[in-house]
C-alpha cells in the first residue's frame, strides 16, 4: 500500500507525518459538501444583498415622495392662509360698506305712529280694501343664496320710503272714511305734504307705473329674491316701467290720488307675491315680536 508522506518543519524540530490515501478518499464527499454549501451561501448572500439594495432604493423613493408631499402641503397651507386673510380683508371692507349703506337707508329710525284709535276717522289713510289673509312672517334671511351680503341687502327693501309719521299700520283697521266697520290694510300709510318725494327702498326695476284703481297713481318695483315694493296715492310719477333704480331714488311725489282721505303714501312690501308687514323692514333693531 502506498502511503503519502508529509514533512512538517517547525522552528525547533522537523517531523514526518505519514497519511493513508484512503483517509483522503473518505474526506472527499465532506469537502465537496462544504464547497456546495459555501456556493449556496454565496448565492443566497448575493440575492439578499440585491433585495436589500432594491428595498433601500424603494424606501428612498418613498421617502423622497413623502418629502415632496410635505413640501406641497406646506405650500398649500401657505396659499390657503393667504386666501383666508384676503377673504377676511374683503369681508371687513364689505362690513364697512354695509354699515354705510344701512346708515344711508335709515334703518335705525322707526317712524312715530299717529294712527287714531279704533272707531275714529283717519285724515291720512286709504288704499283698496283687500281680503284679509294671514301675513307671511319675515324670515330675516337677508343674504339668502348669495355670496355677496352687501349686494343682497341692497336688493331687500330696507328703511323708509318717506320720513313722515305712520298714520295707518298693516293688518285689520276701521274704515278710514267713517271710522266704523273693519277692513284689512295691506301696507303702511305715511302722512305727509302734497308733493314731497317718495323714495324706493331697494335697488330694482320698475314693473308698473300708472293708475291702478284704489291705489290711484302707483309705482311698483321688482327686486331680487322675490321682493316687490309698491308706492300708492302719488300725485306725480317720476319713473317709467322698465327703468332701473337704486335705493333712495325718487319714484314720485306724495299725494292723495285714488281711494284716499288725505295726502299720504301707501307703501307695501310683497315677497313671492304675498303681502308682508313693511314695518319689519324699517328698523333692524326692533324685535319681530314687538312689531
Amino acid at each position: 500500500m502506498t502511503r503519502s508522506t508529509v514533512l512538517i518543519v517547525s522552528a525547533d524540530q522537523t517531523r514526518t507525518l505519514h497519511i493513508d490515501p484512503r483517509m483522503l478518499t473518505r474526506f472527499k464527499p465532506v469537502l465537496w459538501g462544504l464547497a456546495f454549501v459555501s456556493g449556496g451561501l454565496a448565492v443566497a448572500l448575493t440575492v439578499l444583498g440585491q433585495r436589500y439594495l432594491a428595498d433601500t432604493s424603494a424606501r428612498g423613493a418613498e421617502i423622497d415622495q413623502l418629502r415632496e408631499q410635505v413640501a406641497n402641503l406646506r405650500t398649500l397651507t401657505s396659499t390657503e392662509i393667504n386666501a383666508k386673510l384676503a377673504a377676511l380683508k374683503k369681508s371687513e371692507q364689505m362690513i364697512v360698506d354695509l354699515q354705510a349703506y344701512l346708515r344711508a337707508r335709515g334703518v335705525d329710525v322707526k317712524p312715530v305712529s299717529i294712527e287714531p284709535a279704533p272707531g275714529q276717522p283717519n285724515p291720512a289713510a286709504g288704499g283698496p280694501a283687500v281680503r284679509a289673509s294671514r301675513p307671511l312672517p319675515f324670515t330675516g334671511s337677508f343674504a339668502r343664496d348669495t355670496e355677496n351680503l352687501l349686494e343682497a341687502v341692497q336688493s331687500i327693501p330696507l328703511g323708509l320710503p318717506h320720513e313722515g309719521p305712520l298714520s295707518s299700520g298693516f293688518g285689520g283697521r276701521s274704515n278710514p272714511f267713517t271710522g266704523r266697520g273693519s277692513e284689512h290694510h295691506g301696507g303702511l300709510d305715511f302722512k305727509g305734504t302734497m308733493g314731497e318725494p317718495v323714495q324706493v327702498t331697494a335697488q330694482g326695476t320698475v314693473s308698473f307705473a300708472g293708475w291702478r284703481g284704489g291705489y290711484g297713481r302707483v309705482v311698483e318695483v321688482g327686486h331680487a329674491h322675490g321682493y316687490t315694493t309698491l308706492y300708492g296715492h302719488l300725485s306725480r310719477i317720476d319713473v317709467r316701467a322698465g327703468q332701473t333704480l337704486s335705493a333712495g331714488d325718487t319714484v314720485g311725489r306724495l299725494g292723495s290720488s285714488g281711494r284716499s282721505t288725505g295726502p299720504h303714501l301707501h307703501y307695501e312690501v310683497l315677497t313671492q307675491g304675498n303681502r308682508v308687514d313693511p314695518e319689519q323692514f324699517l328698523a333692524l333693531n326692533t324685535p319681530l315680536s314687538a312689531r
